[in-house]
């Protein structure tokens, strides 16, 4: 889901992926290159996103990550889990309340 928010903003790289979610959770949240790209190849089968490639350098080519159509949906999807699952356990985490 943070992957797919991050592409919902704008066209990213591998490494520019990790090292956003890593500044924007001051360092709780790391991402590691091992765990990323299966991510992004699974988004990538589904159609959910696509890459392209951009010279960094003399010899050097970036591949970047593009948010598709099928990967908005996929995202809003998650986004409306999301807020299910939470709402449903801040609800039992408030009625807990009168255990304390």
């Amino acid at each position: 889901m943070l992957v797919l928010h991050l592409l919902s903003k704008e066209d990213m790289y591998g490494y520019q992926i990790t090292h956003t979610l890593e500044e924007m959770t001051d360092g709780g949240y790391t991402l590691l290159e091992g765990t990323l790209y299966p991510i992004l190849y699974k988004l990538e089968d589904s159609g959910c996103i696509t890459s392209y490639g951009v010279k960094s350098g003399a010899r050097r080519v970036r591949k970047y990550y593009h948010l598709e159509e099928p990967g908005i949906r996929r995202y809003k999807e998650m986004l409306k889990d999301y807020k299910f699952i939470t709402d449903c356990i801040f609800g039992v985490l408030s009625e807990d309340k009168s255990h304390e």
